[in-house]
């Protein structure tokens, strides 16, 4: 009987446990995420310096579906998608979309080589003291979120873009809301 009785007690202390531990992880897993922005939600307004050093403004951007895309020249990942990103550019800049390249604490020099070497025209805002990178709560480069028109956040992508995706998100962003 005594046996049988220490075997029960086991088992419910470490299912007790097991729930501790799990409740634990999802606790840090939602402080993580705590104040993230997320696809409903409008996007938080802010405001950097371009390449040239002009001072430029989200909500300049209202009316037109906006990709918003955290990168640096040294993430590998950063640098395959961004031909797909400038041919998406430019396929669907006169059609009201527009990407903003927001690199993270880089020189202007570095980042204005790296654009003329991959022919990119489209804007590149400077995030040097990585205020939007906190602001944004951005974690693994790329990282990418689309707004639509009206600077609601239709979708938040961690990670790398190929051109079928990036084009299926950038559709979904230029939709007219019913």
């Amino acid at each position: 009987m005594k046996n049988r009785t220490r075997y029960w007690v086991r088992r419910i202390l470490f299912l007790v446990l097991i729930g501790l531990v799990g409740f634990a992880l999802y606790q840090s897993f939602n402080r993580e995420n705590a104040g993230k922005p997320i696809a409903g939600e409008e996007a938080p307004n802010f405001t950097l310096t371009d390449v040239s050093g002009k001072e430029v403004e989200l909500t300049d951007l209202r009316g037109k579906a906006v990709m918003l895309n955290f990168w640096g020249t040294w993430c590998e990942p950063c640098r395959t998608e961004m031909p797909a990103m400038q041919q998406m550019y430019q396929k669907y800049q006169a059609k009201g979309f527009e990407i903003v390249a927001v690199n993270i604490a880089e020189t202007e020099v570095a980042v204005n080589s790296f654009a003329k070497q991959h022919n990119l025209t489209f804007p590149i805002w400077m995030d040097q003291d990585r205020d939007v990178v906190k602001q944004y709560k951005i974690g693994p480069l790329p990282s990418s979120l689309f707004l639509d028109r009206n600077g609601v956040i239709v979708d938040r992508i961690e990670g790398p873009l190929d051109p079928a995706r990036l084009e299926y998100y950038i559709l979904n962003s230029m939709k007219e809301k019913e």
